[in-house]
């Protein structure tokens, strides 16, 4: 009985034509990823394990299209051969994957495949491995299984439990996202290997035949799958780039199909056409894709490393703010102690001393009281930094504590040549009431610190400090007027950023540190208030305005 190839291609069922198109594709997808860079050992054995799978598909729709006729025998001959390569692949691909190396030296691979030729060589023998047994009456029939199967069994079983074993060793060595990969495919070859194990190995060698073996063998094709999804799902491939390319493949393919059936010159003309028009504007399609992806890839790179300089950043920040906060606790007490002993010499507590000696003593006097002043701010900002703040909040009267600092610090205006005027707005109602609530030693110390600034930093003429409430009568606002220095917009911008000073201060007053602001802001900020600052520019004086709620 011959048998031509459209009775085969006849005999192919639905599910055989499946087999082969998803075969087909599997093995279309494997070449575009290992076209994605050829040097990769990993890109090139998945392309070798999606040509065996493509080629398995070819000889499982020959062994359903030779169904009930003479080649039958030989097609399942076929389809075993084929399918013996299934599992060496697989062990090769997943030992390539999670390890990165070579898999073995070329002697250890001669010895692999040795194995594959001794099972292949039994599959030659009539009956001892596989065979078919023809139905009495002429329709259907099965597969039969012989002596030699179990041998086939172990083979495939061996290398299953290979690729297994390599899984579960790199994923016990693994961290991250790999080990997440690894474990992903863990589960899917083992759930693989459990239906190659029942249907394909265990029910046969029990029943003698079997018509289920297309199940176990078509767990090759859903193990491919698995494992492709499994690696574009976890970026190892660039997936936009490769399914934009798999998708132009099959377009261009379906189209040089169409080649062969034009019917005429011209159909061949105009196919020929938009083939050539499709290609090129695929490739620039793919091009582009390729470009934005690594563009993305790029800015992706650009952003961990910010970030990862951003943590730097801030760990550094939080250990000199640490160091700050204890080198200056460290320094401050003996300070306050030269401080101290430098006043009671200076008032004669320990005996008349000299006129040179008590100019000497008022220096050091001054000096270490400035040094005192610097290192609280350091104590301050580390504290504001830290969070560790501490604040006594109660009811506080703001005119009370201009008053008395307006008093303090008339006497230094007066030695700078400066009229210090301090004006408390009380209203159309007769005495306001300047009640708002806070902590009264930080409110103080922000108030101290902008009149004292607005003295140091005005050459001549006056300083005017003035309080009032706002026409709602809800917020408390001070502002102090100077004729300075006065600052630019610039200046304004960054006046409360730490160690930022005013350009020329440095000219009137050396020893600014450019904290005082900072701190200020980090205090009235915690009071829900507003601090900011105004100037008309350069030369012209400025005016720093601070609002707090009024306790209505």
């Amino acid at each position: 009985m011959n048998v031509s190839t459209l009775d085969i291609i006849h005999n192919i069922s639905f599910t055989g034509w499946t087999v082969v198109l998803v075969s087909f594709l599997l093995t279309l997808f494997s070449g575009i990823i290992f076209w994605q860079d050829v040097t990769k050992r990993s890109n090139r054995f998945f392309f070798f394990f999606g040509i065996v799978i493509g080629v398995w598909g070819l000889a499982y729709a020959f062994f359903e299209g030779t169904l009930s006729t003479p080649l039958i025998h030989q097609s399942i001959i076929l389809l075993y051969l084929v399918s013996g390569l299934v599992p060496l692949c697989t062990f090769i691909y997943l030992y390539v994957f999670s390890t990165g190396k070579s898999p073995f030296s070329f002697w250890k691979f001669v010895g692999l495949f040795s194995s594959y030729l001794a099972i292949s060589a039994t599959l030659a023998l009539p009956d001892f491995v596989v065979g078919y047994q023809d139905a009495l009456n002429g329709e259907g029939g099965r597969i039969i299984f012989g002596e030699g199967y179990l041998l086939y069994a172990l083979y495939v079983s061996g290398f299953l439990i290979a690729g297994i074993y390599v899984l579960v060793q790199k994923y016990r060595e693994s961290a991250g996202i790999f080990k997440i990969v690894i474990r992903d495919l863990l589960v899917g070859i083992s759930l693989g290997f459990i239906v190659v194990i029942f249907i394909d190995l265990l029910f046969p060698l029990l029943s003698g035949g079997s018509n289920l073996f297309w199940v176990g063998h078509l767990s090759v094709v859903i193990f491919g799958i698995a494992t492709s999804i499994i690696l574009s799902r976890y970026n190892f491939w660039s997936i936009k780039v490769v399914m934009t390319e798999f998708f132009i493949s099959i377009i261009t393919i379906v189209l040089m199909i169409e080649l062969f059936l034009a019917k005429s010159i011209l159909d061949l003309f105009i196919k020929t056409a938009i083939v050539l028009l499709v290609v090129s504007s695929s490739s620039f399609l793919a091009g582009s894709v390729q470009r934005e992806i690594e563009s993305k890839e790029k800015i992706t790179r650009l952003l961990r490393e910010l970030q990862f300089l951003s943590r730097q950043f801030k760990i550094l920040d939080r250990k000199k703010t640490e160091f700050l906060a204890i080198s200056s606790h460290h320094l401050r007490d003996p300070l306050t102690a030269i401080n101290g002993y430098a006043s009671m010499l200076m008032e004669g507590s320990f005996g008349e001393i000299s006129a040179s000696l008590h100019s000497a003593l008022e220096k050091i006097f001054e000096s270490s009281k400035r040094l005192i002043t610097m290192i609280s701010d350091f104590l301050d900002i580390s504290r504001i930094e830290s969070g560790h703040m501490k604040y006594e909040f109660e009811e506080v009267d703001m005119k009370k504590i201009v008053v008395e600092l307006g008093d303090e610090m008339k006497l230094n205006a007066h030695r700078a040549g400066l009229v210090l005027r301090i004006d408390i707005k009380e209203g159309k109602y007769g005495k306001e009431s300047f009640f708002t609530i806070g902590d009264a030693g930080k409110l103080r110390q922000v108030i101290s610190n902008l009149i004292d600034n607005s003295i140091k930093y005005t050459p001549h003429g006056e300083v005017a400090v003035s309080l009032e409430k706002s026409s709602d009568r809800k917020k408390i606002i001070f502002s102090i007027t100077d004729t300075g220095i006065g600052m630019s917009e610039e200046t304004i911008g960054k006046i409360f950023k730490k160690f930022s000073r005013a350009e020329g201060v440095s000219k009137l007053y050396t020893e600014g540190t450019g904290l005082g602001l900072y701190v200020a802001k980090g205090i009235i900020k915690k009071h829900e208030g507003r601090i900011w600052a105004d100037s008309k520019g350069e030369g012209i004086g400025s005016s720093f305005y601070l609002e707090l709620e009024a306790k209505l």
